[in-house]
Parts: C-alpha cells; sequence; structure tokens
C-alpha cells in the first residue's frame, strides 16, 4: 500500500484528510479511486490503514481502518549526520540515501572549507527541496518517520546541541592514524548513548582548527581506512556502519 505522511492536526476521529502535493498525486499520477487502501502515518510516528472515501483536486479524505504497530522500521538510537556543505547538488543525494538507510536528523553545516554558501532565498529553496527529497526517501523506504533536515548553522552550533542531548560524538577525519571507527563503536558503545552523531565534512574536509574545536568539546576523532571517500559517499557509508554495529542493518 501507498504510503503518506500527516500531521498530527489531519485526522480528527477516524477521518483524515491528505491535501496538498501529495492529494493531486494520489489523484492524478496514482489514480486512486474510492474505496482503496493507504497507509497514512501521523507526525509523531503512529501508522494507520485508511480506505479513500473522497477524492477532489486538492484534498483527499479517507476513513481509518485500523492502526499499526508503530517504529518497528526506527533505529532505537537516533542517528545525526552534521553534514558539511558540498558543492553543487550533492547534498540531495546525500539526503535521500542517509533517510533510506535510517538517519533521524541531517544538520547541514557551513564549514571553513565550503564553497557553497548560500543566504536569503537562496537557502530557503534549497532547505525545502531537501525536506522534500527527505519526506519522498522516507515514503519510498517504508521509514515510520521523516528525517528532520534542520536549517543551516554551524559547526560549533551543531556540536553544542549534540553535547547538550549527551550524544556519542564520532569524527572521521582523513589524517587520523590510529582509531579506527570500528574500535570507536566497540569501545564505546553507541547503545548506551541516547544519540549518536557523526561529522563529515565538505570538500576538502574540515580544517585543523574545527577538528581541535570538536574534539576539545567532547568528538572523538576515527579513521575510515586507507581510502579517502568523497563527501557524498562518507555519510551514507558511516550511517550503515553504526547501525550495522547497533544490528539495525543486515
Amino acid at each position: 500500500m501507498r504510503r503518506f505522511f500527516v500531521g498530527c492536526d489531519a485526522i480528527s476521529g477516524d477521518l483524515v484528510t491528505i491535501s496538498g502535493r501529495d492529494a493531486r498525486h494520489i489523484v492524478k499520477a496514482l489514480r486512486l479511486k474510492l474505496g482503496d487502501a493507504i497507509v497514512v502515518v501521523d507526525g509523531v510516528g503512529r501508522r494507520y490503514v485508511a480506505r479513500i472515501t473522497a477524492t477532489r483536486e486538492t484534498t483527499v479524505e479517507a476513513r481509518i481502518e485500523s492502526m499499526c504497530d508503530s517504529g518497528v522500521s526506527e533505529p532505537h538510537v537516533p542517528i545525526t549526520l552534521v553534514q558539511g556543505l558540498p558543492k553543487a547538488d550533492k547534498m540531495d543525494g546525500i539526503i535521500q540515501k542517509c533517510t533510506e538507510i535510517g538517519i533521524a536528523r541531517i544538520i547541514p553545516v557551513m564549514s571553513e572549507r565550503s564553497v557553497l554558501r548560500p543566504d536569503g532565498a537562496s537557502a530557503e529553496r534549497r532547505m525545502a527541496r531537501w525536506r522534500r527529497i527527505a519526506e519522498e526517501a522516507a515514503k519510498q523506504s517504508g521509514r515510520e518517520a521523516i528525517p528532520l533536515v534542520a536549517d543551516i548553522g554551524t559547526l560549533k552550533s551543531a556540536i553544542e546541541m549534540l553535547r547538550h542531548e549527551g550524544a556519542l560524538m564520532v569524527f572521521p577525519w582523513e589524517l587520523e592514524q590510529e582509531y579506527s571507527l570500528h574500535q570507536a563503536l566497540s569501545e564505546l558503545n553507541p547503545s548506551s548513548f541516547p544519540s549518536v552523531g557523526f561529522f563529515i565534512g565538505p570538500e576538502g574536509g574540515f580544517s585543523h582548527a574545527e577538528v581541535e574545536y570538536a574534539r576539545a568539546h567532547g568528538a572523538t576523532t576515527v579513521t575510515l581506512g586507507q581510502r579517502i571517500l568523497r563527501t557524498e559517499t562518507a555519510g551514507p557509508v558511516v550511517a550503515a556502519i553504526i547501525l550495522y554495529h547497533m544490528g539495525e542493518l543486515g
């Protein structure tokens, strides 16, 4: 069955109203009819089976028939990617793949070596596109929550947020030679933390000053091995390794 995300305010009793782009997709592209069953996920991850009762140009109404077990597709420890802004449209693919893998939150940051530095209307357009990509990827992969794509911030603000949350902070760095991600996950036990955050730099990586700041504020630098990964490759790879280690993949 097709899956759609709605806010909690879209559900009233046993009726759910789907509006906007999703409603047009249901009517125009999917050509779903009255009586067709869909899956609806609300703003807090509850999942329902509902049957379409009315279709209009910009809204679709459905009656809830049952509530499903929720949370089964979400990792028990949420993972945050702090991503240094890459060039061009690379962020699109990073968000899509990390959403499919199981990331809970993506924080885009402008770092010292970020070439892309959107502001004003440009930043708003990018944020809107990135959030649409996260929603579509969550639907496709059967997620029960859409990853939060935070507003573009700074590395320092992201570190402060994760510290405040008590997160395990893992910082892959190409100049780290000894302490591997495998060792860190084995010795630090991410399942004992309320969340895990990891940091991926833009093209050219994070600067030495940024790395030292992260270290001084609780991050653990790790090596990913002998091969240097592109920024658009590193995020999905590290996310997959962390979730595999916690028994969430494979």
